[in-house]
């Protein structure tokens, strides 16, 4: 007697997560991010970075190629590493973007490359601290911190960023903690995430992105900067971004992102609830700033 035969069972072969779908565009545009490089990094450890941070942070699985993928590339070509303890540039995550931002360990890292700034830092003032700065004619800092055993523990009172240029006078920027509070009620994430578990860093970055605006810009440093304030300006980081960039993307056939988030904090960099008010010409005028200072210190 034969055996009954078994219907054939149809196998539905399991469709890939956003993220799987990220992973696999990534590992195809190791040349591009290798191309996108400087010579001193290494374009290995690069994408390692982008998998490690994709794979720690669930919701960046969610955005779209576009954003996440330039955000990378971007930050490859700054030679940037993005979300680890260096603190150079962070992939945030919003709606269903990836913003680059570039935090002020990063800001600083690429004004150090410039070869124009010799010395650049920031630092915070404490409760007890001798401290004290001027304006005017002859513009100084002195700060002079308590050797308290205890003096992380006071209160900031201060955040001060310094530049000292290699043919011209130091530059330098003095917030009070007030202000930095200010800066910090603007922002959506005020009250959770790195404004609670790390304070002290995100005054410090509000001083150094106040700073960034007067010093001398090499390109990357133009480039950087017009990243990170064309959300300011009513326009996508992805129209900042340089054009071998989009070219990849393209050639790759991934859409190019133009959607904004609904407002950036100028002093963090952050998402915010305040609505854009500036117009295309302006973004068109701040990239061009950054482009026209940049070509002066290199020529």
């Amino acid at each position: 007697m034969n055996a009954p035969t078994q219907a054939p069972q149809n196998k539905q072969l399991a469709r890939p997560t956003p993220e799987q779908n990220l992973v696999g565009m990534l590992n195809k545009m190791t040349p591009e991010l290798a191309r996108a490089l400087p010579k001193h990094v290494n374009p290995e450890r690069m994408a390692r970075i982008a998998l490690t941070a994709l794979r720690t942070n669930a919701k960046l699985g969610l955005c779209s190629p576009g954003s996440f993928l330039g955000s990378v590339l971007s930050a490859a070509q700054l030679g940037l590493e993005v979300n680890t303890p260096l603190g150079h540039a962070y992939l945030i995550p919003y709606k269903n973007e990836c913003t680059l931002l570039i935090g002020y360990q990063g800001m600083m890292e690429l004004a150090r490359r410039s070869g124009v700034i010799s010395t650049i830092y920031a630092y915070d003032v404490r409760e007890g601290d001798d401290f004290n700065y001027a304006l005017g004619l002859h513009p100084t800092v002195h700060h002079v911190p308590s050797d308290d055993p205890a003096r992380e523990s006071r209160p900031m009172t201060y955040v001060y960023a310094v530049a000292k240029l290699k043919d011209g006078e130091p530059i330098f920027t003095v917030l009070s903690r007030a202000q930095v509070d200010k800066a910090r009620s603007r922002s959506m994430s005020g009250s959770s995430g790195p404004w609670v578990s790390d304070y002290v860093a995100m005054a410090l970055k509000t001083a150094v992105r106040r700073l960034y605006k007067w010093l001398p810009k090499s390109a990357e440093m133009a480039t950087a900067a017009a990243i990170d304030e064309a959300p300011e300006v009513n326009r996508a980081q992805s129209d900042a971004w340089d054009p071998t960039i989009t070219d990849a993307l393209n050639a790759n056939g991934v859409a190019i992102p133009h959607e904004l988030p609904d407002h950036i904090d100028p002093n963090t960099g952050e998402v915010t609830e305040e609505p854009p008010s500036a117009t295309q010409a302006a973004t068109d005028a701040l990239i061009a700033k950054h482009k026209a200072t940049a070509t002066r210190e290199s020529g």
